[in-house]
C-alpha cells in the first residue's frame, strides 16, 4: 500500500439475527492491527466484492480514490456501525449490527453471507464525543442507529441521565438495550420510512432542553440530521461540543446521488476552501457545508 488508508483482508465467522431487520455478522481473519477507536458509535466501510468473484483489496489514496489491481472486480463500500471488538485467543473478532433493508448490496450481503466468505475492511472511525461526565444525554435513532445507541448506553456510568428516542417502522425490531445509567427509553412507531426524518427532528425540536451539562446525538436520516443540526446550531446558538448529528442514510437516494453527481466537483472545491479557512473549527465546517449543499440543491 502506497497511502495512508490501510485496508484489512476479513473473514465471516458467523450471523445472527437480533430483530426483524438488524442481523449481526462477525468478522475476523487477517485483522491483525485493527484496532478500535474506542468511540461508542464507531463505523467502519465494508467492501463488499460481487457474488462469486475473489476479493482482492484496492490501494486508496488520500482522497479516497480506488486503484484495482488490474483485472480484479470493483468493490462495492457500505458503512456500518462496530457493536463490538474483541480478542478471543489473540484473535480480533468485529461484530457488525446491519439494518437490513427489502433490497441493496449490504443488505443482500448481510442476509446471504456465509463463514469463510471475505471482505475487505477500512480503519474505524467514531463521531459521538460526550464530556465523560456529562449530566444529561438525549440519543435519538432510527434503527440504523440502534446498534450505537446499544453500544454508547452500554458504555455509560451510573446516575448518568439518558432519554432515548428511537423511530422503527415495525415493532418488532426493539430490542432490550441494557445500561448502568438512569435510562429513559421511548420506542416511536410510524408507518413508512418517509415518515421518519420528521419524528426523529420533532424528537429534538419539540423539546425543551437543558441550558448546559448536556449532549445531544442523532443517527439516521439525513434530513434529520440537517433538520436538528440547524435548529441547535442556529437557532438555539449551541456549541458544536455540546451535539452531534449524522446522516446514515437518504430519503430518495437515488435522486439525490443524482444531483449529487451533477455538482460534486462544485461542493468538493467549495469544501475544501471552506476546510482551508476554518481549520480545526469543525462546527464552522459543518455549518459551511450545509450551506454549500443548499445552494446547489441538496
Amino acid at each position: 500500500m502506497t497511502s495512508g488508508v490501510r485496508t484489512f483482508d476479513a473473514e465471516v465467522l458467523g450471523t445472527a439475527r437480533l430483530s426483524a431487520h438488524l442481523v449481526t455478522v462477525t468478522l475476523g481473519g487477517h485483522l491483525e492491527g485493527y484496532a478500535s477507536t474506542g468511540i461508542p458509535d464507531e463505523y467502519v466501510r465494508v467492501l463488499i466484492p460481487p457474488p462469486g468473484t475473489t476479493l482482492a483489496l484496492p490501494e486508496i489514496d488520500d482522497r479516497w480514490e480506488f486503484t484495482y489491481p488490474e483485472g480484479a472486480p470493483e468493490l462495492a463500500p457500505r458503512v456500518y456501525t462496530i457493536s463490538d471488538h474483541r480478542i478471543v485467543e489473540g484473535q480480533t473478532q468485529l461484530d457488525l449490527d446491519i439494518a437490513l433493508h427489502d433490497e441493496g448490496i449490504g443488505s443482500d450481503w448481510a442476509r446471504d453471507c456465509k463463514p469463510g466468505d471475505r471482505v475487505g475492511l477500512i480503519q474505524p472511525h467514531g463521531l459521538y464525543a460526550a464530556p465523560a461526565a456529562v449530566g444529561w444525554q438525549l440519543l435519538v435513532a432510527d434503527i440504523t442507529g440502534v446498534p450505537a445507541v446499544a453500544r454508547i448506553l452500554r458504555g455509560l456510568d451510573p446516575g448518568q441521565r439518558v432519554d432515548v428516542v428511537i423511530v422503527l417502522t415495525d415493532p418488532a425490531d426493539e430490542i432490550p438495550l441494557p445500561s448502568a445509567a438512569d435510562v429513559t427509553i421511548t420506542w416511536q412507531v410510524v408507518a413508512k420510512d418517509t415518515d421518519i426524518a420528521d419524528a426523529l427532528a420533532e424528537a429534538v425540536t419539540s423539546r425543551e432542553l437543558p441550558d448546559n451539562d448536556r449532549y445531544v446525538w442523532l443517527a439516521g436520516e439525513a434530513r434529520a440530521s440537517r433538520a436538528v443540526r440547524r435548529h441547535l446550531r442556529r437557532e438555539l446558538g449551541w456549541p458544536q461540543s455540546d451535539f452531534y448529528t449524522c446522516g446514515y442514510w437518504q430519503v430518495e437516494a437515488e435522486k439525490w446521488n443524482a444531483r449529487y453527481d451533477q455538482v460534486a466537483d462544485v461542493v468538493i472545491a467549495k469544501a475544501e476552501e471552506v476546510q482551508k479557512k476554518v481549520g480545526d473549527d469543525q462546527g464552522a465546517y459543518l455549518d459551511a457545508l450545509d450551506d454549500i449543499y443548499e445552494s446547489v440543491g441538496l
